[in-house]
């Protein structure tokens, strides 16, 4: 059985590529139509950190075998950079193509033939049992391990006390010039004083 790796952003196939440097069987579960779904929309903000932070070893083993050109560690990509140059490169690779369902949402993880009205010493030696939304219906996966790499941009952490919303606006969204189009992006207006919110919020142009 795989091990199953929810999520086909830089951390998800980072993770597969590390299990395949062990001798382990990944299998990446994307919910978006395609890899890097998540970057896609912030593909025009510049990242924090450079190349160099920003690749993992056993990923670049992959693509170096098959003759990629790693860019210059010191400059800081944007995220259509990191997609275009990295993320889809290597999802391409021999070993990661076949290793790669996209369109294929996880909606609920167990051990098998245990629930809240049955457990056992044998837990943690069974195997999961992964629901898998897919465009044919539910399908049911078994993995020997389950590595979430999913990520909040989907499911941000509220910024209240305790990891919860703040009491007086408990259905507030959040807003951020990376969740717009580029051009929507530079029509946001300035904060008082004139200061840019990227300045506020550390983003790099």
């Amino acid at each position: 059985m795989p091990i199953a790796i929810i999520g086909a952003g830089p951390i998800g196939l980072a993770a597969a590529a590390q299990l395949l440097a062990r001798g382990l069987e990944p299998l990446v579960l994307e919910a978006g139509p395609e890899v890097g779904h998540a970057v896609r929309a912030w593909g025009h903000v510049r990242m924090f950190s450079p190349w160099g932070f920003n690749t993992d070893t056993a990923a670049r083993a992959l693509l170096e075998a098959e003759g990629w050109s790693p860019p210059d560690p010191t400059q800081f990509p944007t995220g259509q950079e990191l997609l275009a140059r990295y993320l889809l490169p290597l999802a391409a690779t021999a070993a990661l193509r076949g290793r790669i369902r996209t369109g294929a949402k996880v909606v609920g993880v167990a051990r098998r033939d245990f629930g809240r009205l049955r457990d056992g010493a044998a837990r943690d030696a069974t195997p999961f049992i992964l629901h898998v939304q897919t465009e044919q219906g539910i399908e049911a996966i078994e993995a020997n391990a389950v590595i979430d790499c999913s990520g909040t941009w989907h499911t941000p952490n509220p910024a209240g006390s305790h990891g919860l919303p703040t009491p007086a606006r408990p259905s507030t969204r959040r807003a951020s010039p990376m969740a717009f189009p580029t051009s929507s992006a530079r029509r946001v207006p300035p904060m008082p004083g004139g200061r840019p919110w990227s300045s506020a919020l550390g983003i790099r142009r």
